[in-house]
């Protein structure tokens, strides 16, 4: 068994007894957070309303398992969740937005959760969930993290094409590639589980990462975060 899965399989066992201590003492309905201590409109929102604040709670059992699973790009999710606090969360001004917000978060982190702490009495919306993350690359000479960049979100098939020199591949609809790790900056656990998620010829995947922004062919940025979504089957 490889190391990084044998890692992942003891973080989720831990994770699964925290939260099994936790069910048995845990308040009935309590947010993630001390609501004594409650700072922001929409903080104390979460806490007056218990089905939201319901979903707090269960969202901070999603995040902390999320980052368990992908203990390899910690603060990649750690910055991808403060984007969504401050973006999505704390831009609604009533409990039906926010109550929206947290069950679109919670099927997005679905996927990463160990199946015995993942929610079963919880319907959650379809969403694009995050199923990967890749780091940036350890190479900080090869993959600088202080160049110019802008967003690039693209939607294709994954492709393995290391054998060819290309590295790994995400092939739009439009037939561009677009490298998301490139032969000579192949990492763990990455380079091993993006090539599983390539082996289903019928699924899909959207990317979220940046591409330097003077990169005319639209490779994502080695020295940024990429978050992996599929989008199907």
């Amino acid at each position: 068994m490889p190391a990084s899965t044998s890692m992942l399989r003891h973080a989720a066992r831990l994770l699964a007894a925290a939260w099994a201590c936790a069910a048995f003492t845990a308040p009935a309905q309590a947010a993630s957070f001390a609501c004594d201590k409650a700072q922001t409109p929409v903080e104390r929102l979460v806490c007056a309303t218990p089905e939201v604040s319901d979903l707090d709670e269960y969202l901070g059992r999603y995040y902390a398992g999320a980052r368990a699973s992908q203990a390899h790009a910690d603060a990649c999710l750690v910055a991808d969740q403060r984007q969504w606090l401050r973006g999505v969360r704390d831009a609604c001004k009533d409990a039906a937005c926010l109550r929206t917000a947290y069950l679109q978060r919670l099927a997005e982190l679905d996927a990463l959760q160990p199946g015995v702490t993942r929610l079963k009495h919880l319907a959650l919306p379809k969403a694009t969930p995050l199923v990967w993350v890749v780091p940036p690359a350890a190479d900080q000479v090869a993959a600088p993290r202080n160049r110019a960049t802008k967003p690039l979100t693209v939607r294709g098939r994954l492709v393995d094409e290391i054998a060819s020199g290309d590295g790994l591949v995400l092939r739009s609809a439009d037939g561009r590639a677009h490298v998301v790790m490139s032969t000579m900056l192949l990492e763990p656990p990455s380079s091993e589980q993006l090539p599983v998620l390539a082996r289903d010829p019928a699924a899909r995947f959207e990317l979220r990462g940046r591409v330097d922004a003077a990169d005319a062919q639209g490779h994502f940025s080695a020295g940024q975060c990429i978050y992996v979504h599929r989008t199907a089957p």
